[in-house]
């Protein structure tokens, strides 16, 4: 069992994560640095290898060409082909940055639950992805660890739920603790706060049942807490999981090797970012 999974998650007293990880970019509401986070064995995972994002279509050619410049190398889309239909990703033609579309779900967006009702759909829903989504959530992670040189961005539409849970996986590989994978995730629901009135107003709209719709938009620490109990509890951790689905040892290795920081003198970059609401600096 992965130490991530097997310290204990307290998830009603979650730190705020460094500000410093948030990137401010017209365009994007959820960009974030997985960098900096302390792991298990005293180091911390390396500044702009991994970036988490909600879904980069409102980039313009100057957003896209400044985080092409921080050193983004690979985008790892992981929207339905309807969701990539609907909002085009700028980054499938840009000869210098590896693009590649690998679905979670072949035509499933999380906003389609909200007919599942109940209190508490996202644990559920996460299970879900968990056990009966083994060749895509492979498949992605594969592409992750073979990535050229430079920062991999993986996305979804919000940058909450697959991404989420793409995060959680690389985290918890990296033994980062699990008080810090909750806040990573909970981190999303202030930043994505414009979004939530984008598709609540559009749900409206259609009718739709915003009340059911909205508790799919939150992002409570407690849901990923039962996530990582989940993993915990019938696979034994992070990389129990990762055998379980046929990752490669190569491939664990790689991972490994993406999240290990070769510069013990690694610091923040120095790029404009921003504070979510509430967070302490």
């Amino acid at each position: 069992m992965s130490a991530a999974a097997s310290r204990p998650a307290a998830a009603g007293n979650v730190a705020a994560p460094a500000p410093e990880r948030v990137i401010a970019l017209p365009g994007l509401h959820n960009l974030r640095d997985l960098g900096g986070y302390a792991t298990a064995a005293g180091g911390a995972i390396p500044w702009r290898r991994l970036l988490r994002a909600d879904s980069p279509h409102r980039l313009d050619r100057a957003g896209a060409a400044g985080l092409e410049a921080e050193g983004l190398g690979t985008v790892v889309d992981l929207r339905t082909a309807a969701e990539l239909s609907e909002a085009p990703n700028p980054f499938a033609a840009r000869p210098t940055v590896t693009y590649a579309h690998l679905p979670v779900f072949d035509a499933l967006a999380p906003a389609t639950l909200a007919a599942r009702g109940g209190q508490e759909p996202l644990a559920a829903f996460y299970r879900d992805m968990l056990d009966h989504r083994h060749e895509a959530l492979r498949e992605i992670l594969i592409v992750i660890a073979g990535a050229r040189p430079g920062a991999v961005l993986f996305h979804c539409t919000a940058g909450k739920d697959r991404t989420g849970l793409i995060a959680a996986l690389l985290l918890g590989l990296a033994d980062v603790a699990p008080e810090d994978i909750l806040a990573d995730y909970a981190m999303t629901e202030a930043l994505i706060a414009p979004l939530v009135a984008e598709f609540l107003a559009a749900a409206r709209a259609r009718g739709g049942d915003t009340d059911a719709y909205a508790r799919l938009l939150r992002a409570p620490a407690t849901t990923m807490e039962a996530t990582l109990d989940h993993l915990g509890r019938r696979y034994g951790g992070v990389r129990g999981y990762l055998r379980h689905i046929g990752l490669p040892a190569g491939d664990i290795a790689a991972l490994e090797d993406r999240l290990r920081a070769a510069d013990p003198d690694d610091r923040p970059p120095t790029t404009p970012t921003r504070a979510p609401a509430g967070s302490r600096r």
